[in-house]
């Protein structure tokens, strides 16, 4: 459960679509080559002079630590780190430490009313005021635990949907991530079955790109694995932890009502079993709202955390040791491999289009010769230079985007034998091998490069900064109205315990006249009823 709740603050994080496809497909994402290998835009650091560590939310942060002898944690937000934990945990002690003495004082004045026989009583005439004030009291404190029920309820659920749909996206965004590395490697496995009139890519291509698809899908895998089994294990912590707040509300408010009409009607010995019970469930409320305020500050910590991290990506900090960015060097090998493959299939097609498509060959023995005529078809523009650098197309070429389309216009309908019977360089399963080729090329063009803005960290610091902005005040007040739920029902019910006892000890007369009054309403029903008969009586009579 620990590891559940750790995970979870961690990632406290919704992102719209919008950021999805910015982020994970925007150009400007993109690195520059050189001599052939991927570097980030970013200036690395020298080796000579490592980067300190960055200490994160340490004005938050700074906080008696339990475990060191109340002395001022000074590590920052580290989840890892228990000392950070007894930080955050010393929070919530005001709240631990008044259930104690909630417990033990009550516990021992109940204890002294029932072995000693100490009580106040409410007795006199002069004390028909009193009671006035004592039932004012009551009702007042019973209204405030309802309120309190009420907001209790509200806000756990509140909670509940907003920590919810934040999980849900967690997972989402897992899962996009991985089906974006998956696409990748489905697009390399691919690209190893080109084949146009029996030409293949290199062994050794081949080889590399196996040796990169079990990187990449070690990599997905892992991840896949790690969110939906952490997800699933939260999902159960938010479902017992709203159960459980549930359970309380609805107990609480059902004590504090029964409890008020038994002092009322003055049953001595039954209220004892809702004091008693009142008793004990006031001091889960104080504990319950130390839990709270603990993960209040917790999701504070780690909003600011964010915050700063984002201004510092790729400064050392808990954040880049638990949520790192995608590995640099599988990054850059994906990336380059790619950029090798498609200029791989581009020369195999332009070998293709000069040695078949576009060869004037005459019949008899001719392998080349299909009965190809008409225009000479364009040959496909490289995408990368010799340094794997972007060109431009030439306008006398195609490029990838719409060589289907133009190469369409060269296809030639074919005869049982596989002639041309038509004008064309094309005939249809060459069409077919070909659009294959441009289509697998590219789909490595689009998906790989989106890998560089995982590895520049652009993605993960998007998504803390959109979590800061925009899901760690909700979270926030959600959990306040939660805390001021269980306050106010801590402190009704405690109020009016004490009041209970006294109420219920007051004099014979008062509990009378509520008896009076409920005989009365019981004989008026019974008397109504007893009409209701007669009337019917008669009728039959009739």
């Amino acid at each position: 459960m620990e590891n559940c709740f750790l995970f979870f603050i961690l990632f406290i994080t919704s992102v719209s679509s919008e950021y999805q496809s910015k982020f994970l497909l925007g150009e400007d994402n993109f690195g520059h080559w050189k001599n052939g290998i991927l570097t980030s835009t970013q200036t690395p650091t020298p080796a000579s002079a490592p980067s300190s560590p960055l200490v994160l939310a340490g004005s938050r942060t700074n906080r008696p630590d339990i475990l060191n002898h109340l002395k001022r944690y000074p590590g920052g937000w580290d989840i890892t780190n228990k000392h950070y934990w007894a930080a955050v945990g010393f929070t919530g002690v005001a709240a631990f430490i008044l259930a104690i003495l909630w417990f033990v004082c009550f516990g021992l004045a109940m204890l002294i009313h029932h072995c000693c026989g100490w009580r106040i009583d409410i007795k006199g005439k002069e004390s028909r005021g009193s009671q006035r004030i004592c039932l004012i009291l009551l009702l007042v404190f019973t209204c405030a635990s309802a309120v309190g029920c009420i907001l209790l309820s509200v806000g756990q659920d509140e909670f509940h949907w907003e920590a919810v749909d934040t999980l849900n996206y967690v997972v989402n965004q897992s899962d996009y991530t991985v089906q974006t590395l998956i696409n990748v490697t489905g697009y390399l496995s691919l690209a190893k079955t080109v084949n146009v009139a029996q030409v293949f890519l290199p062994s050794d291509v081949k080889d590399d790109i196996d040796k990169l698809n079990v990187d990449l899908n070690n990599a997905a895998d892992t991840l896949r694995q790690k969110t939906h089994v952490n997800s699933r294990k939260i999902r159960s912590v938010f479902d017992t932890v709203r159960s459980s707040m549930i359970a309380i509300a609805i107990v609480m408010l059902l004590v504090s009502i029964l409890g008020l009409f038994l002092s009322i009607m003055g049953h001595k010995n039954t209220i004892y079993i809702f004091i008693i019970s009142g008793w004990l469930l006031v001091a889960v409320t104080f504990i319950l709202c130390g839990v709270f305020v603990i993960i209040n500050n917790a999701i504070e910590d780690t909003c600011m955390a964010m915050g700063q991290w984002v201004d510092n990506p790729h400064a050392e900090t808990a954040l880049s040791d638990i949520l790192p960015c995608v590995d640099q060097g599988t990054t850059n090998d994906t990336l380059y491999k790619s950029k090798v493959v498609v200029n791989d299939i581009t020369n195999i097609i332009n070998g293709f289009i000069g040695s078949f498509a576009n060869s004037n060959a005459y019949p008899g023995g001719n392998s080349n010769y299909y009965n190809q005529s008409g225009p000479l078809m364009p040959y496909l523009c490289y995408p990368y230079d010799s340094q794997l650098h972007e060109l431009e197309c030439p306008t006398q070429l195609v490029s990838l985007a719409n060589a289907s389309m133009v190469w369409q216009n060269y296809s030639c309908s074919v005869s049982e034998s596989g002639f041309c019977t038509t004008t064309g360089r094309l005939t249809p399963d060459m069409y077919q091998q070909l659009v294959g080729a441009v289509n697998i090329s590219y789909a490595l063009q689009h998906y790989a490069p989106p890998l560089l803005s995982l590895q520049d960290c652009n993605f993960v610091r998007e998504t803390f900064r959109v979590i800061t902005s925009e899901h760690c005040n909700p979270l926030e007040q959600r959990l306040r109205m939660v805390n001021a739920g269980l306050a106010l029902v801590s402190v009704g019910v405690m109020l009016s315990l004490a009041l209970w006892v006294i109420y219920a000890n007051r004099p014979q007369s008062e509990q009378q006249v509520f008896a009076k009054i409920s005989s009365k309403l019981k004989g008026r029903s019974n008397g109504n009823m007893a009409i209701d008969a007669s009337f019917k009586n008669n009728n039959n009579d009739v």
